[in-house]
């Protein structure tokens, strides 16, 4: 499934670059696009979306 999340605690595209790269890590996941300038991450994953959250949240960012 696709989810898309507002995802907030960005500073740079560094930030979005890394978030990104661990997404794409993970085993379930298909696909990641983060973007800085929109605070969006479009993931196509079989996790859930709350376990897309708490993944993202592990890496120091908030989701709205």
């Amino acid at each position: 499934m696709t989810i898309e999340l507002t995802v907030t605690g960005m500073s740079c595209g560094g930030c979005a670059a890394s978030l990104q790269k661990a997404l794409l890590a993970q085993p379930s996941v298909r696909t990641a696009t983060v973007d800085f300038a929109s605070s969006q991450a479009v993931i196509e994953s079989e996790l859930s979306k709350a376990e897309l959250i708490a993944l993202i949240e592990a890496r120091g960012f908030q989701v709205e």
